[in-house]
Formats: structure tokens, sequence, C-alpha cells
């Protein structure tokens, strides 16, 4: 099929460059309700994106639109032929300023590949499902729980000569664990990803699973009338992370829409830990991205201060700056302090969130707290229902970063951050 469309790219004179991805999915899934096996499945998917670039001027000003359109394998090469004149039509309304679409940096094709989690990928679904349903009891069990092990494959080729293919596995899990009260019934949805099959992390989340659910049940709405210091932990902590670097990718710069420049202080009067936030590849395998760029690791801010800014070809190209690409991870440098230290004051523990916001021109920081623990220096307490609200630049002069670590699909470094003198709403 590629070979195909190659051909019908060549012979349309108003193409100037392309792009093909093939992106092809094989699956596992092993579907349980009530903690039994209801059925298994597997599947394949193959699907072919192909952009199109064409040059073009209006007003003596020269661009590079772009148009992409997916091309099923059942399709003809007149069908084929059809798509491509739409998309050079289409592409002529993109009005993005000329650039060049990335060059090869080998001379052959190259081939990157993780090694498989599993030969037999249903038992290993199976085995975790065990796993998590042994951490349930009389009270609490998992409605229902489905569990996925994917083989992705993307191979990517230019008209400049790239030709990358890179093969990954992965895990998710999907489980709504159940509370059955005496008066009613609490679910909780929970949603895991693993690169790898670690026996120790899965049973970890299996008990916090459990433990969630059974939280939810007992949670109670307390009107808080002081501040407090908040806890994130794993995911929202990738969130905290991803949000303070947003505004210095390439795209941002070029778009005027952040006013730092390198040296730059992003936490000032620093009285707790320094930021060093940096972007990776989440394996050897990941190695390039949609652009067909080769990842290349990157240290955005470092000691509070930023040192680079980051981002795709087209950006990069644009401000006569190295294409990172756009790695997949985020990585944080842990601090010196452990939660048991960090927990001796009362604090607010969130569990689940909606998403936290992050303003840093208006100096705000939120978000809405689905379920937490709250610790008020004796006991602990499960609330939920309320949101919370913050002086970002406050925040960041008192971070508090543990030096315990977790290691996510997208994340690698510290598991919690705390932040102090939050409002609770």
């Amino acid at each position: 099929m590629i070979k195909k469309i190659i051909r019908c790219l060549k012979t349309s004179s108003e193409v100037n460059d392309w792009l093909i991805s093939e992106n092809e999915v094989n699956t596992s899934e092993a579907f349980y309700v009530l903690q039994n096996l209801e059925t298994t499945r597997k599947t394949n998917t193959i699907e072919y994106k192909v952009t199109i670039y064409k040059e073009f001027k209006e007003e003596n000003k020269e661009y590079l639109g772009s148009s992409s359109f997916i091309v099923s394998h059942k399709m003809t090469i007149k069908e084929i032929n059809k798509k491509i004149d739409e998309a050079i039509f289409a592409a002529k309304f993109v009005k993005n300023e000329k650039y060049e679409i990335v060059n090869k940096e080998f001379e052959k094709k190259k081939n990157f590949k993780e090694k498989p989690i599993s030969e037999k990928p249903l038992e290993l679904l199976d085995n975790i499902a065990f796993l998590f349903f042994k951490e349930s009891n009389d009270v609490v069990k998992f409605n229902a729980f489905e569990a996925f092990y994917k083989e992705t494959s993307i191979h990517i080729i230019n008209s400049k000569g790239v030709d990358l293919k890179k093969t990954l596995y992965s895990i998710m899990v999907e489980a709504i664990p159940s509370y059955n009260g005496e008066n009613q019934k609490v679910e909780v949805y929970k949603s895991y990803n693993y690169s790898i099959y670690d026996e120790n992390k899965i049973e970890s989340d299996a008990k916090e699973a459990v433990s969630d659910a059974t939280s939810r049940y007992f949670a109670q709405t307390i009107n808080f009338d002081k501040k407090m210091d908040i806890i994130l932990k794993n995911n929202e902590v990738y969130e905290f992370a991803y949000n303070i670097i947003n505004d210095y990718s390439y795209a941002t710069v070029y778009r005027g829409a952040t006013d730092k420049k390198i040296g730059d202080e992003i936490q000032k009067n620093i009285k707790g830990d320094s930021l060093t936030i940096g972007i990776k590849a989440n394996s050897k395998a990941n190695a390039f991205d949609n652009d067909g760029t080769i990842c290349k690791p990157c240290t955005v801010v470092e000691d509070g201060k930023l040192v680079n800014f980051y981002g795709n070809n087209q950006y990069a190209y644009y401000l006569g700056k190295a294409s990172t690409g756009v790695p997949s991870m985020i990585t944080l440098k842990n601090g010196k302090k452990s939660i048991l230290d960090i927990k001796k004051k009362p604090y607010i523990e969130i569990i689940s969130l909606s998403g936290i916001q992050i303003d840093m021109y208006s100096n705000y920081i939120g978000g809405e707290v689905r379920l937490a623990n709250y610790f008020d220096g004796e006991k602990v307490t499960p609330i939920s229902g309320f949101s919370f609200s913050g002086n970002i630049e406050e925040c960041l002069s008192n971070l508090v970063i543990s030096k315990e670590k977790v290691v996510l699909q997208n994340y690698e470094g510290p598991k919690y951050i705390k932040l102090s003198n939050i409002e609770i709403l």
C-alpha cells in the first residue's frame, strides 16, 4: 500500500512534499464482569495517513500549506489520486509560513523495536486481573475490569528520505471498584498504564483502587476556614510539571505568547526545592515524533531558571533552532525530603483531581478535587466535593519535592510534591 501511495504522489506535479504514516495496532483484550471473565478478543487495524505539503504565494509572501487524509486498504489508485487532488486544494487555504520538512538522518531505513512485554498476552492480562481481584474483599469488589495489551507499529516515510519505524508495547487497565455499603453503593473509575510487567507496581495499584473506593464511600465535606498545604502525587505531579513548561515551547515563542527569555527565573525567592524539568523519549524504541524527527533529551528548566526552549520541526525552523522533536516523557528532578517528613504537618493529599490549571501570567494555580485525604495533625479523613486556588509564584517559591520516585508512561521523577498555603473553596 505504501508503494501504491508513493506512486500516486509522484505522478502529481503540484505536490511539493509529502509524509506517509503507517500505523498498525494489534491488541489483546480481556473483559471481566463482577470479577469473572466475560470475553476476550484480538484486534488488528492498519491505517495510512498521508500529509500533502503545498507551496504557494500570496502578496509576495511564501507559504507551505498542508492537508492530511486517511487511506484505507480497499482504496484504488483512482480513489487515492482523488484524495490527493482534494488535499492539494485544501492545503492552499492553510497559510503556514514556509518551512522545510524533516530531512533524513540515516542512509537506510531505521527500525526501533521494544522487547515484547509478553509472548502470551491473554495469559498476562489474566495474571493482572488476578492481582487486582485478590485485593478485593466482602465489601469492595470490581464491578467491571478491562485489560488491554497493545502492540503499536508506526512507520514514517517522507519525500526527504526519512524512513523510520518503531514498535512499542503497552498495557492499559480500566477498573471500576465498588464499595457496597449498608445504605448505598459507591463506584470509582481507575485507569492504569504500564510499559513493563511489574507485579509490585500492579499490586500497589490494586490496593490503591480498593482504598480509593473505600475512601469515596466514607468521604465527608469539610468547610475549611484556613489555608492548607496540598500534596499532589503521580499523574498530578506530571500535569504540574507539564503545565510549568508548556509556555516554553517553540510554538509559544513564535506566536509571542510568552514573555520569558533564556536565563529568566521561573521560581523567584526560592525557599523550598528548586525545579529542574526536562523532556526525553520514554524508551529507546520511541525514538522519533510524528514528523520523523529523532527526539533529543532537553533540560527546559534547571534550578528554577529557564535554560532551553523546545519543540517540533516546523517551529524550530522558524526560530532558527535545532528541533528537539516532541518527546513522550517529562522528567522532574527529585527532592530530598521523604513523604513521611512531608506528612508530619496537616495536609490535604489529592487522590482524584479533574485537572490542574496553571496560569503563570495571572499567577494562578487551582483545580477541582473529586477525592482527597485530610490529615488534621492526628487522624486522616477522606473528603470530597471541593476545589482549591493558590498563588503559583508563592507555591513555586515554597515548593517541596519528595525523594521517592515513580516512573509512569509519560513521566519520571518524584512521586509527590507539596504546595503550600492553598485556599480551599
